[in-house]
């Protein structure tokens, strides 16, 4: 996967690491598959339900829209906090 610019939520602020639709199917596909494998004790520890697109198209915190983010700014997030990843489509 190419590097892709971080991505600042335009309601709450929040930044994430941008990833191409495509990638993110495919880790939704890959981690379902072993979700799959897992007791149901295991899937529990992991929400007790398998993953979706949904979770890279809204963001971690507030629930917005992919579609409301704008490439981040120095200074948007502190060195070394932790991130997720946001569906960035370069238009």
């Amino acid at each position: 996967m190419k590097t892709l610019t971080n991505q600042t939520c335009l309601k709450c602020g929040w930044v994430a690491f941008g990833v191409p639709r495509d990638w993110a199917e495919n880790e939704v596909k890959c981690f379902n598959k072993y979700f799959e494998t897992l007791t149901q004790a295991d899937k529990d520890a992991f929400g007790g339900k398998p993953s979706t697109i949904a979770a890279y198209e809204r963001c971690f915190r507030c629930g917005g829209p992919y579609t409301n983010f704008r490439n981040s700014k120095d200074g948007d997030a502190p060195n070394g906090v932790t991130m997720q990843p946001i569906i960035y489509e370069v238009l």
